[in-house]
């Protein structure tokens, strides 16, 4: 995409667990801007995020979408799946958390997740000073009871799981602690999107979550399942937008 408005770049970040690669949606303005830091889903990717980054950039906010290492199919980044779970991408987010607040231009940073990503979000937020609001997309919160009634003994060896190659890494890495009371420790406003219809995560999980927090918003979209349509992601970006901005 050309336009006066922003700029894209791509930069890649040294880990421990592997090199993670960065698009940033840097706004043609002076000054300091807000920041929106955004995690994808299970098995999907930074790209899959462009088209909520290119409107939040088009209004004057800088997006940074980043493949977690290890976090699908479709990631650049140079982690295995294999070595992937909920807490290495905890690590992934906190680093790319540094390298954006060390940024001369950096104004209030702001969290965006989609289902694993949201889920990884909103648990590490309540952890990271001055955070200053979650936009959850279909957050994940089921992970835990999904993974934790699984046998154990199965997974000794690598398996496949929703097309990806896991393995008992990501059962170890799996939250043991009560995702919602540590989620709850965030005092920020959040907002969340989910699909009536979600067959992957109930949207009880979401009802359950906007009693959790503090200052919290919830949308649920009759008859949709675990992915947006364009038209309604290009809504959700207007109202981050208009949050941020208000």
């Amino acid at each position: 995409m050309k336009t006066d408005k922003f700029k894209i770049n791509t930069a890649s970040l040294s880990t421990d667990q592997g090199d993670i690669v960065i698009d940033e949606f840097i706004p043609a303005t002076d000054g300091k801007y807000p920041c929106v830091i955004m995690s994808h889903g299970f098995n999907s990717c930074a790209a899959e995020l462009h088209d909520v980054a290119e409107i939040l950039a088009e209004n004057g906010i800088y997006a940074l979408c980043y493949d977690f290492n290890g976090g699908g199919n479709k990631g650049r980044s140079t982690g295995k799946t294999t070595d992937m779970s909920v807490t290495t991408e905890q690590n992934d987010l906190r680093a790319v958390l540094d390298r954006v607040k060390s940024l001369p231009q950096t104004g209030d940073v702001y969290l965006y997740g989609e289902s694993q990503g949201g889920f990884v979000s909103a648990i590490t937020a309540p952890d990271i000073p001055d955070i200053a609001g979650l936009f959850l997309v279909y957050p994940a919160f089921v992970i835990p009871h999904d993974w934790l009634s699984k046998d154990e003994s199965t997974m000794q060896d690598e398996f496949e799981f929703m097309d990806v190659k896991l393995s008992k890494t990501y059962y170890d890495g799996i939250p043991r602690y009560d995702v919602f009371e540590k989620a709850a420790e965030f005092k920020a406003p959040v907002k969340i999107w989910h699909g009536g219809a979600d067959p992957v995560v109930d949207p009880e999980y979401s009802l359950k979550l906007v009693k959790t927090y503090e200052k919290c918003e919830l949308k649920v979209i009759s008859g949709l399942g675990h992915w947006f349509p364009p038209e309604l992601r290009e809504v959700i970006a207007e109202e981050i937008v208009h949050s941020i901005k208000a």
